[in-house]
């Protein structure tokens, strides 16, 4: 309290002396600039000039790995209450809804982090720096805040819980690690959670909150100069605190032989699961042990995947391997149908685990996981916010450094290591997944320990590699998009957007659509469709799955194919110097697909295992069965809503000639898609001519319109067994498409009641704010451009024990917004957050590309649309809002769809 107090009666001259000292500048490692102020605070500047946004994330060391007797999950419950207020600025959630952007807080072993993505601009950078710099030293932290936060972090625990996969994961890690945090779940414990006083919850916060122990990110485009004078006002003027933080010491002793655990709980799939000992994310052999993850677990080419997968005993291997600061953990995870026999599955499983340090790993092994290894980091690295925010994990582990140390180590990768680390780490007696064995003269694996002496002296003096070539700027704008935006009607009949726009690293991002067929040629073919979606990368006449994944790994490129109702999608991440050849693949995935057998049995058994295992899942139900009561299609409609075992009984009559046969059906020649780079539009037209100019189809297209079904109020119960958390969904629909004039004021309407900014809105703040009933809880609408059917609908996730309370809260506010309607006050700030909202969005490159090929290619709405609407929306009156939300918020026509476990008893 006198440290905050401290801060804010600071005198005038030490608050000029703080705020005159500029941040030092400490050094750059490939394209990051290091700063540090006097008291302690790490900053870190990556600026991308390509960006239209800017993220600012601060990264505390403090996790649950420092959490004590009586803390678990103190570190993340007060995350939660950081985001309450503070005492210079207020209301932390409101003024981020009222800013619109994108804001978050997470919390893991080694660290806390939170960030806030908003449109460039210095006003923006200005208040993020402000409120970062306040809620370090000055939140609130009332009591009766955390009366309510404690509830609402206890159902995010829920929803956890009915993750049978994760729960199981959170046993085994709990059971391989006897002293050490990592072997505690972040969450932290229920009990803790509702226990946990303000007080005791305050002097955790003090004590980590502090500038000596935080690192402050801030990446995009932004005014270097200015966002250090920022810095220099707000974060400068915090003293140095003059408590010394005490290093954790505890060090997990050496595994003494092969550990078990049975989880019995309800669920539909079978899981086996296991967890090694291995190393900290600055040891040498990190690099070496996640190549080996790669070479045991890829899809199609890892030994377990083979055996376990392609042996048709199990559909999904796969494995992590965490970045911590102190020595970690492989975990490796197998789904196994409940159809199958799990001893034998087991069994395999087992035998593949005892062979890895015997193993002959060959060179094509190695160089595969490395090329996807650093296919991954060159695509985080390229994009700037993203790494911005996964800084966070790098930090956590020690120095953001490590990074590209880790970089240089995947590059160095010999066969020699991962021998190594084979025979080092991958031993029964270091591993949780049996019963124990008792074992003589058992041969023991004790990690290095990695001192923080030991990151300094491997983080101090590295440099990296050569900057990359300054990128141009580039006004994210719809009048500069359309100056920069090339489109063409191509010969076959596709059409072509191209935006000449910089992206990071040299990227291109693509997107491609093809609408085809009709209600005849769908009629039937849901469960086909879907299957086809995962053989569209299975194989060509020339290339096998594996092969495959090689090439776009070797490449650095990234490509999705599916369907969706009548459209094949195809989305393409990759570079400049690899544009061509990446779009030589995709024509060859469409025009040589071979669909064989092998992986279609393997899709089949996949779906429908997913299928079970989300069966009884509440979320899963309220989600994909609100069509049931919503939409009357009949059986068989393209647009009806199947009961799982209707999909299942669809899938196994789907044969493998029908999805040959179905995937004639699309060509490229009512198609559309979009490319962004900095590639000429002219050699960005001849590659896209060369991919789809001869996949044609001649089966005709005619779009299925939706029907437009009325609907009456309803409550549909569903009693999911033995689950902790329920989940409500509602739906009513209405006529209506975006010409209409009422339009602008229905978005403004759901955007105050539950679809606004961080939690702004009033359903989110009615059942998480103020009453702590629900973990999250909104709105959504879905109003299309080429048609009138319409639909809106509110969700929530809570305690089964509060489903009366839930449904009650959401029908009062739905009741009080139709007859009372809303305030001035809130339509502004909604105005201000929607309006800021789309401008963060315009900025994100994938955003961009969706949008050019849903508007402007296929539905032909001209770019002055968008902000025609924005347009709209300012000059919207409070009563034009309140007449559409008493038009269309009706109870009497609203569909509620609750899962949960009702019937059971506290």
């Amino acid at each position: 309290m006198k440290k905050a107090l401290f801060t804010i009666f600071l005198s005038l001259g030490m608050m000029i002396s703080y705020a005159q000292k500029a941040p030092e500048y400490v050094g750059s490692v490939e394209g990051i600039k290091e700063y540090k102020l006097d008291n302690g605070l790490k900053i870190l500047l990556i600026q991308d000039p390509s960006q239209s946004n800017v993220v600012v994330n601060i990264t505390y060391h403090v996790g649950s790995r420092h959490e004590g007797y009586g803390e678990k999950g103190m570190a993340h419950l007060l995350e939660h209450m950081l985001f309450k207020s503070t005492k210079n600025l207020g209301d932390i959630k409101k003024m981020l809804s009222d800013k619109g952007g994108r804001a978050n807080g997470t919390t893991w072993y080694d660290r806390t982090n939170y960030y806030e993505i908003f449109p460039s601009s210095d006003e923006n950078l200005k208040w993020s720096i402000e409120m970062e710099a306040d809620r370090m030293i000055n939140a609130t932290i009332l009591q009766e805040d955390l009366d309510k936060e404690f509830s609402v972090v206890r159902n995010e625990f829920e929803i956890g819980e009915n993750n049978p996969d994760g729960v199981l994961m959170e046993r085994v890690l709990s059971s391989a690690y006897l002293w050490h945090n990592y072997g505690n779940s972040t969450i932290g414990s229920k009990e803790d959670i509702e226990r946990v006083k303000a007080d005791r919850l305050r002097l955790f916060y003090e004590k980590y909150y502090q500038p000596d122990n935080a690192t402050l990110i801030i990446g995009g485009k932004f005014d270097e100069k200015k966002a250090l004078e920022y810095i220099s006002t707000y974060f400068g003027s915090i003293p140095r605190p003059t408590r010394k933080l005490d290093k954790t010491y505890t060090v997990e002793p050496a595994q003494d032989g092969e550990r078990f655990v049975e989880l019995r709980r309800a669920g539909d799939v079978q899981i086996l699961a296991a967890a090694y000992h291995t190393a900290a994310f600055a040891d040498k052999d990190f690099a070496a042990i996640d190549a080996l993850n790669e070479i045991l677990t890829a899809d199609p080419s890892g030994t377990l995947y083979k055996a376990l997968v392609d042996g048709g005993k199990a559909t999904s291997v796969y494995g992590w391997n965490p970045n911590l600061r102190d020595p970690g953990f492989l975990f490796l995870s197998v789904t196994v149908p409940k159809d199958k026999n799990l001893e034998e599955a087991r069994s395999i499983f087992i035998s593949e685990l005892n062979k890895i340090p015997s193993l002959k790993f060959t060179q094509q092994d190695l160089d595969r996981a490395k090329t996807k290894i650093i296919k991954n980091f060159e695509n985080l690295k390229n994009n700037t916010l993203g790494l911005s925010i996964n800084l966070t994990e790098i930090i956590g582990a020690g120095d953001y450094r490590l990074l590209f140390l880790y970089r240089d180590a995947v590059e160095n990768l010999t066969l020699d290591d991962i021998k190594r680390v084979a025979t080092k780490y991958f031993l029964p007696s270091n591993r949780t997944v049996g019963t124990f064995i008792p074992e003589k003269e058992a041969v023991r694996v004790k990690p290095t320990e990695i001192s923080d002496e030991k990151i300094v002296e491997l983080t101090q003096n590295y440099k990296g590699k050569a900057e990359e070539e300054e990128i141009a700027e580039f006004e994210t704008s719809i009048s500069n998009i359309k100056k920069n935006l090339y489109t063409k009607n191509l010969p076959f009949g596709m059409k072509l957007g191209v935006l000449n726009k910089p992206v990071k690293g040299k990227k291109v991002i693509a997107n491609f659509r093809f609408p085809a067929g009709n209600l005849e040629s769908l009629q039937g073919k849901n469960e086909i469709s879907t299957v086809l979606s995962q053989l569209l990368l299975a194989g060509t006449a020339s290339k096998s799955k594996e092969q495959i994944k090689d090439q776009l790994d070797q490449l650095r490129a990234s490509v999705s194919m599916y369907t969706s109702g009548q459209f094949l999608v195809v989305s393409v991440n990759t570079y400049e110097n690899t544009f061509e050849a990446t779009m030589q693949l995709v024509n060859e995935l469409l025009t040589q697909s071979t669909f064989p057998e092998a992986e279609f049995k393997k899709a089949v058994q996949e779906i429908k295992t997913g299928i079970e295992a989300s069966r009884n899942d509440p979320q899963s139900i309220a989600m994909g069965q609100i069509g049931r009561y919503t939409n009357k299609y009949p059986k068989g409609h393209p647009f009806y809503t199947s009961t799982p075992d209707e999909q299942i009984e669809a899938l196994n009559k789907v044969t493998l000639a029908q999805v040959k046969e179905l995937f004639k059906i699309w060509g490229s020649n009512y198609g559309f898609g979009s490319v962004v780079s900095a590639i000429p539009a002219d050699k960005v037209e001849a590659i896209v001519n060369k991919t789809f100019g001869k996949w044609t189809t001649n089966v005709k297209y005619s779009k299925i319109y939706p029907e437009y079904f009325p609907t009456k109020a309803k409550v549909q119960e569903v009693i999911t067994p033995d689950k902790e958390n329920g989940v409500l969904v509602g739906q009513l629909n209405y006529q209506m498409d975006r010409k209409s004039s009422e339009y602008p004021a229905f978005v403004m309407a759901d955007a105050m009641l539950g679809s606004g900014g961080f939690m702004g809105d009033r359903i989110s703040q009615r059942l998480r704010e103020k009453e702590g009933i629900s973990y999250g809880a909104g709105s959504f609408n879905s109003v299309p451009y080429d048609h009138k059917v319409a639909s809106w609908g509110s969700y929530a996730f809570f305690n089964p024990k509060f489903k009366d309370k839930v449904i009650a809260a959401l029908t009062e506010e739905i009741t009080k917004a139709q007859s009372s309607g809303f305030t001035q006050e809130e339509l502004d700030a909604n105005k201000t957050s929607w309006l800021s909202a789309r401008k963060t969005n315009l900025g994100q490159d994938g955003y961009l590309s969706s949008t050019l090929i849903n508007n402007l290619l296929y539905l032909g709405i001209p770019l002055e649309d968008y902000d025609e609407l924005e347009g709209k929306v300012k000059a919207l009156t409070l009563d034009e809002v309140n007449a559409v939300a008493k038009k269309y918020f009706s109870m009497d026509k609203l569909v509620f769809l609750i899962a949960g476990d009702f019937n059971k008893k506290d």
